[in-house]
């Protein structure tokens, strides 16, 4: 049987050339080249790119149960290394990933980066580099880039100004995550003043204290001259009467925008209907996530006629995913969600739908769930929201409808144990390889843990049991 180094040099030697860019896997990229003339050659002809991440060997080093500081360091410097001498080989990086660690000297990460001239994607995601050297980092970072992500990479007001350096000379950046980072309202100026690309096009910038009257005061460096499809800025200060440039920035974007998540932010009435007149017009949405912003009743119900007008029902917004949770939403929400589904394009369209820690009752519940019966349903959040019996007893008979469903949270409610029996039970059978279940704290569940156990450890089903029983 031929090995698998022969079966990749035989693809590539046959490649036409004209289909272009070919990804090798990165842990096979040296060696196949080291070994193998024609797979060299097959390299040279046909520009192959390569994906580079830490494969398992350097991620067992790094995170070893009896790994050392010397061997961390020692581990990410042979990492580092060999990336490098890809970027030497005839093989281009395409996109270099690094997650989770500490760049005690990141000499050779900078020269990989200044060698990699077509690099298009930098995934920084959670590493340490010192204060002191990650402004020789930014500057290393080549103009070729398309998608810059330096999620938790503890940038600071000290590194705002290399930041605002490599902004400037990225034209063709496309997508951008600066979350979890601590930039504040005055470090915006490295996202929005110095940002060269207007190709710019999904921006994230959750957790980074960031307040809305920051905006408004600095209108030059709004984020309201991008045309985004998706923008992300929950969990930050955002205020409902000072979100102007938020508002104008949704409005712009218009049928470009496809995900929105202001979650966790303090919109609260106001800030919603202003959101809620924003949104009108962008027809293409997906995503929506609301959650957090305490706007109550009257507020969402302004943003559900937004999502489906009942004077243009073609109009009506394919959303696949809804948060709602954490909004001190009643009853009256709940009927207002079911008039807005039934009957629209929404139940063709929505797969993922959160009502969690609302107080919507059973009348409430029973409402979403008959709104979403004919959904192609993969998550429901319904934590906290005050079910008892009938409405446990409504989801479990409509489990068997949801053939996907890989995400329930029902935690926190009254739920009797005929009810979480039936639902495990559906949630086991049901197609999806990864499912995920959510019941503890309900009044039945201690006179079924055993049997829910069995149940769902039969159907390969993830669930909180463990947390019940403490």
């Amino acid at each position: 049987m031929p090995s698998a180094a022969m079966n990749l040099e035989d693809f590539l030697s046959k490649m036409p050339v004209d289909l272009g860019e070919f990804l090798v896997p990165a842990t096979r990229a040296l060696l196949l080249r080291r070994v193998s003339t024609r797979t060299r050659d097959a390299v040279e002809k046909l520009h192959c790119r390569v994906d580079v991440q830490p494969g398992k060997m350097i991620r067992r080093m790094y995170g070893g149960e009896n790994a050392t500081a010397a061997d961390r360091r020692e581990a990410v410097q042979l990492f580092l290394v060999r990336s490098l001498q890809l970027s030497f080989g005839g093989f281009r990086l395409r996109s270099f990933t690094l997650h989770g660690m500490v760049i005690g000297q990141p000499d050779s990460l900078n020269a990989m980066l200044l060698h990699a001239s077509g690099l298009q994607v930098l995934d920084m995601y959670n590493n340490h580099i010192d204060d002191a050297e990650i402004g020789g980092v930014f500057a290393s970072i080549p103009s070729s880039l398309q998608v810059l992500r330096l999620a938790r990479q503890w940038i600071n007001r000290a590194a705002v100004t290399p930041l605002c350096a490599l902004l400037a000379r990225l034209p063709l950046l496309e997508e951008l995550d600066l979350s979890e980072n601590y930039l504040n309202s005055f470090g915006m100026e490295a996202l929005t003043a110095s940002v060269a690309s207007a190709r710019l096009s999904r921006v994230s910038l959750g957790f980074n204290h960031l307040k809305s009257r920051f905006w408004n005061e600095h209108p030059e460096i709004g984020i309201d001259r991008f045309v985004l499809q998706k923008l992300d800025v929950q969990h930050n200060m955002l205020q409902g009467v000072f979100g102007d440039s938020i508002y104008a920035c949704v409005r712009g974007s218009g049928p470009a925008l496809h995900d929105l998540n202001v979650s966790y932010n303090d919109l609260r009435p106001v800030g919603v209907s202003y959101l809620s007149a924003a949104i009108r017009g962008c027809c293409s949405l997906r995503h929506l996530n609301l959650a957090g912003n305490l706007c109550g009743d009257a507020a969402l119900a302004l943003l559900l006629a937004a999502v489906n007008p009942t004077e243009s029902a073609g109009q009506c917004m394919p959303l696949e995913s809804l948060d709602l949770a954490h909004n001190h939403l009643t009853g009256a929400s709940a009927r207002k969600f079911h008039q807005c589904v039934v009957g629209s394009v929404l139940q063709r369209s929505l797969r993922s739908v959160s009502f969690s820690y609302n107080d919507i009752f059973d009348p409430g519940a029973l409402l979403v769930l008959q709104a979403l019966l004919p959904c192609a349903m993969t998550k429901l959040g319904l934590a906290e929201v005050a079910m008892g019996t009938p409405s446990g007893m409504s989801l479990a008979g409509t489990m068997l409808h949801w053939p996907q469903l890989a995400s329930l949270d029902v935690h926190g409610n009254a739920l009797c144990s005929t009810s979480l029996v039936l639902i495990a039970q559906g949630m086991s059978e049901n197609k999806s390889r990864q499912k995920s279940v959510m019941f503890t704290g309900n009044w039945g569940e201690k006179e079924c843990s055993e049997q829910l156990e069995r149940i769902m450890r039969g159907g390969h089903t993830h669930a909180s049991l463990a947390q019940a029983r403490s």
